[in-house]
């Protein structure tokens, strides 16, 4: 039942109808001091993490008879008492997570502004007064802030000095859930190699702001005079990590041109599709025919490979009469990722190429932290329903669709906009993160299922509604 606040007279304004209150005004007694302490607003709201909660928290005190209080209620304090940790916030007054509100002598306790901490979660802020003590609802989330930054489009080209490269830098900022975060300034920055060699972006803008898919793109960007390999990074206020990018001005004559026949990428244990290839050409751009190239596998840190057949990282070609050497197939070892491989020749500067190993089919997918968990009825899971899904040699299937569906009838639950079922994508680890999800009314134990579109693979969490009281 929702309390109603109504004014008096010179002495007390507040009136409040208690959860129990059954007399009408006619019957209202003519001394009616408070008996207990009810919510007014603040409770239910939702912040981003270090952001100040919208509206100020606030309690009134009542009688449960829900007759207008009589008499003076000045010395009365309420304490507004937040977590100690975990997720929580602090007050603007007392720059704690607790704050004094008081004496009240219109019967009404409004908080100082609350800000969230950077802990995500659900949890509860405490009134406490000599008339009981309410519990505010309040909620830190991380959607929509920044939480990675990763290069976006090509991360490695390569121009003629004093030319223009052909795309410009792009970053993709991305939230804790894996979600592209719009208006976020990026930076970029260009890193002189030890050549000299550098480039400088097109009107000396360093920045730009992301678009709806969390992309930033950076003006042009145009080479210096001087040969040679160089990196630039993209950065974000508030992110350790940065996005990196190689590039390399070369001499305005190309002597060795890295070509490919299809993208470079494979499925784990299988064969490219595409053949590196490379074509040189003398001082005057015409084809050189005979000459050794030589392809080298340089596996990534987290070991993903490949090896040309025969199981070597390491293979020399000959140049045809167009100039053009083409190494043996290539077929990616078990490990997903990206890696690079390179072609050199004599007298020339070498060419990269980036590939990648692109996981298999899913075959296992793992419940996250949210698997067993509670919470009353009415309220949000604490912690969002999370799977990781893999393939047969452990590597995280991107792009997988996950099914989290709850039950339709009994306890159970719904995700945002009261949908029983949705559908999420992994991200570059495997990961798929799910709404936050809310119990119904009912009271018991059920299971959330996640499937995995085009597969067997599925997954239950075990959760709980519990009784309020």
């Amino acid at each position: 039942m929702k309390r109603a606040l109504v004014g008096l007279t010179v002495t007390v304004v507040l009136a409040a109808s208690g959860a129990g209150a059954r007399a009408a005004s006619s019957a209202c007694p003519t001394s009616n001091p408070p008996n207990e302490l009810v919510l007014v607003g603040g409770s239910g709201q939702q912040a981003q993490l270090g952001t100040q909660f919208a509206q100020n928290l606030q309690v009134a005190l009542a009688n449960t008879n829900g007759c207008p209080l009589t008499g003076s209620l000045a010395g009365t304090t309420v304490n507004f008492d937040g977590p100690g940790s975990g997720a929580g916030g602090i007050f603007a007054d007392s720059g704690s997570r607790e704050a004094y509100v008081g004496p009240i002598p219109q019967g009404v306790a409004t908080a100082p502004p609350f800000t969230a901490n950077f802990t995500v979660g659900t949890y509860t802020v405490d009134a406490h007064s000599d008339y009981g003590t309410v519990e505010l609802s309040l909620s830190n989330t991380a959607s929509g802030l920044a939480s990675a930054i990763t290069a976006a489009g090509t991360s490695s080209q390569e121009a003629s000095v004093n030319g223009a490269y052909a795309q410009p830098l792009q970053a993709r900022v991305t939230d804790a859930n894996g979600n592209p975060v719009q208006g976020a300034n990026v930076m970029f920055a260009i890193l002189p190699g030890s050549t000299g060699a550098s480039a400088s972006l097109a009107g000396g803008q360093p920045s730009a702001t992301t678009n709806s898919n969390g992309v930033a793109t950076s003006p042009a960007l145009i080479a210096n005079a001087v040969p040679g390999r160089f990196s630039a990074t993209a950065s974000i206020a508030g992110v350790s990590t940065v996005a990196t990018y190689t590039l390399d001005n070369h001499a305005s004559t190309t002597t060795l041109q890295a070509t490919s026949t299809h993208d470079h990428s494979a499925t784990v244990g299988s064969r490219y599709r595409s053949l590196l290839q490379a074509r040189l050409l003398d001082a005057g751009g015409q084809p050189i025919e005979g000459a050794a190239v030589t392809f080298a596998i340089t596996a990534a840190d987290n070991g993903a490979a490949a090896s040309f057949l025969g199981g070597t990282g390491q293979a020399t070609a000959l140049t045809d009469a167009n100039g053009l050497a083409t190494a043996p197939p290539l077929v990616a070892n078990k490990t997903a990722g990206s890696f690079t491989a390179t072609a050199t020749a004599p007298g020339a500067e070498a060419r990269r190429y980036t590939l990648d190993n692109v996981a298999a089919a899913p075959t296992s997918i793992t419940a996250g932290a949210a698997d067993g968990q509670s919470t009353t009825v009415g309220e949000r899971f604490p912690i969002p329903l999370a799977v990781t899904v893999t393939d047969k040699n452990g590597n995280p299937v991107a792009g997988a669709t996950i099914s989290f569906a709850a039950p339709r009838k009994g306890a159970s639950g719904h995700f945002t906009r009261k949908r029983r079922i949705v559908r999420v994508r992994t991200n570059s680890r495997g990961i798929a993160v799910a709404p936050p999800f809310t119990a119904n009314a009912s009271v018991g134990g059920y299971a959330v299922i996640a499937t995995v579109k085009g597969s067997s693979v599925r997954t239950a969490f075990s959760l709980v509604n519990v009784s309020r009281g």
